[in-house]
């Protein structure tokens, strides 16, 4: 007996949990959708737009949750269901939600924050933690019946957090301490709720014995009793012999108790069949006496209760949704006043704060006064019909969605047979509804082709055996429409896993084809010359290079740049320029046509594959056809202009067999072609790469001269032509070897004006020669100028300014001690900022010297327009003093500058002659080895210390 009623117990606590939890998970899983829609619309709210995975965490849960949600109220039903099916399913359910809430803890804690700098680790800890406390509360609420159920659900939730404690840098550790005592206090309350829910089962339980228990014992009592109503029949035989009319009075009667207790018996019976069928049927009755205000209702725990009617009607009034109020007094009023048959009336009701559910009630008055026809009593129910409004609402969503949805979708019975499409898929194919529905799946399209033929029955295969099909098609419909298809077929199954239809989802992708097409065009062709870009020719090179070897024995690789293109460009204008090079790609591609390929790199640089075979004219040739082709002048804008070209040619294999040695090859020919002045073709050879690599080598020993302060600054002497006396230095820079000692600035200052080193080199001249100043200045040569060359590159980069600033604030010197000179090819480029930049540079007090006067472009407007002090004119023309035409340029520049009122420096004076000269002229300041070569900062420093800023200058030869 003790272990039947162990057994019964234990049965009984287990589908209590699993009944319990089936009921209790469809509003945890109603509360997780809603907090998931509330942390997704909050992100959505502050960071627009969301991070794909982040949307995909938020679709995917969505959908998994729903899913969830309509299994558990469509299929497992009370009553319905086995418990080991249920508690599988619920198992599986819990791990799914655990798992969903792990990765959107993980995507919200972790990955956002990575991927949006604005949504910072606060917020995404604020956002993450919301997720989990919510989740695991609803947790702790729904799913404490079974501990593995609510630890299926919380355990992966723990994942993301305690991955970012032992694989990120976390700083706060106060965090994870915090995190994991709140991960024990979460499971001591799972474990302490779930022992009260299965205390209460359990004592529910044993009531439950005890009451069968009172029962049999009542039988057995019964049973006794009748047992000794026998045996004093049997003694008082013979009294009731005597007395038969009153035994057959009593035994009527006895008969007549039976039935009454039998019909009671039947009663109860059915009231519990009725009591259970309003429990399933969510059915609550009432019973209202009118006459003595007195109201019993059942309430949600199936338990009849009295009220006052006025209190009743107080509550009515406090828990019906406000709009809904005057619609329920409405119905109640006509019904009490005989206006109506019966009261009908459904309205919403508010289960707990904020969530209102949605009930029918019916009633109607039982009895009325006779004399009044008031009403004495009122009996009704109230049903929840909340589960139904919501399926009514899905259902037309769902078919809003089929309606509206911007894809072809259809429907197909067992057979593949149509029975329903929608409105879309109607305008792919060309067809009415009403002339698809009940035709085979490709009736509706045409068959003639052994092909389409072979396609629609592999597809029909493959749909009849897997139950699904995903793939591209080429489809041609009957009403004459063509075009690229995406089909998705998928079939649908009942409970026994029976096919009883297919759903089909048609995209159209005849745009999605035209975007592929042009992205494939953009991707591989310049979209201003129509010619194969930079990407698709070293493609096609390599193709060339790699498949083609048996057949192409010889190719030349020639690369095309245009002559003195960017100032030409800066003269047309932008849409100019774009012409030309427009007209000089048809050219090309005119004058190429037996060459494998034509392409253009970028800017004005061109490339051309040529084929090396005795049938074709040779590469010379070919190359002076393109030569004499660009002769002819083209026609930009209404005026005609003559362009020539620099050409770089590379041979395959004898100058390489790799893509990029030939392509270097080639542009080491090129530059050596545009070195010479362009408008020359040059061929690659081995002197190319040795000068190449000893550039790459000076380069690397450059950088790491930089880096050990090898680099040191000379200073040569700066004298004023008429006094003799000392005017300042010009700063040279020169490179200590530790190896090979000094070596000039030809040697590295080319290589490095082509990289960025020219800036860090410019940027030590000028912070080592404020020092110097200061220097001097300490030891009271105070009216000292020194002069320092500035690259195109230093003006363009933008630093020049924070140099100049740095060094003046960091030494304290006057920008007065200062000189910058330029060169004139610096102010060709971007004639606007270098003007904007020299003025603030003479903001800062600093003199500007325009170095090299005469052998760049020689604009007299830069004289006018740039702020320059300093006109200096170069050692080429000062050599030549002595030739009358030189002469008169240098006569000519002098006088311009004095002209202008500015101060001119003549620098390579090498003679006495040349010094008289200038004198003659009253040219300002001379420079030259007559002087004094550059000297280190010693001999600098006791050069003008014996010169004391006033002696006169003996001449040095």
């Amino acid at each position: 007996m003790v272990h039947h009623q162990k057994d019964y117990i234990q049965q009984h606590l287990n589908s209590a949990q699993i009944t319990n939890t089936l009921r209790h998970s469809r509003y945890f899983l109603i509360s997780i959708l809603i907090i998931c829609l509330y942390i997704f619309c909050v992100y959505l709210l502050h960071y627009q737009p969301t991070e794909l995975y982040f949307n995909v965490w938020f679709v995917g849960t969505e959908i998994m949750v729903s899913l969830c949600w309509l299994i558990n109220t469509l299929y497992f039903k009370p009553g319905q269901y086995h418990l080991r099916t249920a508690h599988r399913w619920l198992n599986t359910q819990c791990l799914l939600i655990g798992a969903c809430i792990a990765i959107g803890i993980y995507t919200i804690y972790i990955y956002l924050p990575s991927v949006n700098a604005q949504f910072t680790a606060i917020q995404a800890l604020t956002l993450s933690a919301l997720l989990l406390i919510v989740t695991q509360a609803f947790g702790l609420t729904f799913l404490t019946q079974k501990p593995s159920y609510f630890c299926l659900v919380f355990l992966p939730c723990l994942i993301p957090f305690f991955f970012s404690q032992i694989f990120e840098n976390n700083d706060n550790l106060f965090l994870g301490l915090s995190l994991n005592f709140a991960v024990l206090v979460i499971l001591f309350c799972a474990s302490s709720s779930y022992r009260i829910h299965k205390r209460t089962s359990r004592l529910y339980a044993e009531n439950s014995l005890l009451v069968s228990d009172a029962k049999q014992q009542v039988a057995w009592t019964d049973e006794l009793c009748q047992q000794l109503q026998q045996e004093v029949n049997k003694s008082k035989d013979i009294e009731m012999q005597l007395q038969l009319n009153n035994q057959l009075l009593e035994q009527k009667v006895r008969e007549r108790t039976y039935d009454i207790h039998q019909m009671n018996h039947d009663l109860q019976n059915q009231n519990q069949n009725l009591e259970l069928a309003h429990e399933i049927a969510g059915i609550r009755p009432w019973d209202w006496n009118i006459k003595d205000r007195v109201i019993t209702l059942t309430n949600h725990m199936h338990e009849k209760v009295s009220r006052d009617s006025k209190d009743h009607h107080a509550q009515l009034h406090d828990i019906i949704h406000p709009d809904d109020v005057d619609y329920f007094k409405s119905n109640m009023k006509q019904h009490l006043r005989g206006q109506a048959e019966r009261y009908e009336a459904t309205y919403r009701i508010q289960q707990t704060k904020g969530v209102w559910s949605w009930v029918h009630d019916i009633g109607r008055v039982i009895s009325r006064d006779p004399k009044t026809n008031k009403p004495l009593r009122m009996v009704g129910i109230r049903r929840d019909i909340q589960n139904e409004r919501t399926s009514q609402e899905r259902l037309k969503l769902a078919a809003s969605v089929l309606e509206q949805a911007a894809e072809g979708i259809f429907i197909l019975n067992e057979d593949l047979l149509y029975i329903d499409t929608n409105p879309f898929f109607e305008q792919l194919s060309g067809f009415e509804r009403e002339q698809i529905i009940g035709k085979h799946l490709f009736d509706i399209t045409a068959n003639y082709k052994s092909q389409q033929r072979s396609t629609h029955s592999n597809i029909i295969k493959q749909v009849m055996k897997i139950g699904s099909f995903d793939g591209e098609i080429n489809e041609k419909f009957l009403s004459g429409k063509e075009m690229a298809l995406w089909l998705h077929i998928n079939a649908i199954t009942d409970d026994e896993g029976r096919v009883t239809h297919y759903i089909g989802i048609v995209s159209d992708l005849t745009e999605r084809k035209h975007q592929e097409q042009r992205l494939s065009y953009l991707e591989n062709y310049d979209t201003l010359t129509d010619l194969p870009n930079r990407f698709y020719y070293n493609y096609q090179l390599h193709q060339y290079l790699v498949t083609q070897k048996d057949s192409i024995k010889q190719m030349a690789v020639i690369r095309i740049n245009i002559d003195r293109f960017r100032p030409l460009n800066e003269y047309l204008s932008h849409n100019g320029g774009d012409e030309l090079l427009r007209q000089v790609a048809q050219r090309l591609r005119i004058t190429n046509a037996e060459a494998l390929f034509v392409a253009h790199l970028n800017g004005d640089d061109f490339a051309i594959l040529y084929e090396i075979s005795h049938i074709r004219p040779s590469v010379q040739e070919h190359c002076d056809r393109i030569s004499k082709a660009f002769s002819q002048p083209f026609n930009v804008l209404g005026q005609d202009y003559v362009i020539t070209l620099s050409m770089g040619i590379a041979f395959y294999p004898d100058h390489g067999r790799q893509l990029d040695y030939l392509n270097n090859c080639a542009e080491q020919a090129l530059a050596e072609a545009k070195a010479l002045g362009g408008n020359t073709i040059r061929f690659y050879s081995s002197e190319n790469t040795a000068l190449l690599e000893q550039g790459i080598f000076i380069e690397r020993d450059l950088r790491k001269a930089i880096k050990n302060n090898e680099l040191v600054v000379y200073y040569q002497p700066k004298i004023h032509i008429t006094n003799q006396h000392i005017y300042g230095f010009e700063a040279l820079v020169r490179w200590q070897h530790p190896e090979k000692g000094i070596i000039p600035p030809g040697m590295f200052i080319p290589l490095a004006e082509q990289t960025s080193l020219i800036s860090e080199i410019g940027r030590l001249v000028i912070r080592e020669t404020a020092k110097q100043i200061r220097q001097w200045n300490d030891e009271g040569f105070r009216d000292i100028c020194v002069s320092v060359n500035i690259v195109a590159q230093q003006l363009r980069r933008g630093q020049l300014l924070d140099d100049l600033d740095q060094a003046i604030e960091s030494t304290g010197i006057s920008g007065k001690s200062l000189e910058l000179e330029i060169t004139e090819s610096s102010l060709v480029e971007n004639s606007d900022s270098v003007m904007n930049l020299l003025n603030e540079i003479k903001e800062r007090h600093i003199n500007i010297s325009l170095d090299d006067f005469g052998t760049g472009y020689s604009s007299l407007s830069y004289l006018a327009d740039f702020p320059i002090d300093i006109l200096k004119i170069d050692r080429s023309f000062v050599s030549k003093i002595g030739d009358k035409k030189q002469e008169a340029i240098v006569s000519a520049m002098v006088a311009m500058g004095k002209a202008m009122g500015m101060t001119v420096v003549a620098e390579g004076i090498e003679t006495v002659e040349q010094l008289e000269y200038l004198r003659e002229l009253k040219c300002d300041i001379a420079q030259g080895f007559l002087f004094s070569k550059p000297l280190p900062i010693k001999e600098a420093s006791e050069y003008l210390a014996q010169t004391k800023l006033n002696l006169s200058y003996s001449y040095q030869v």
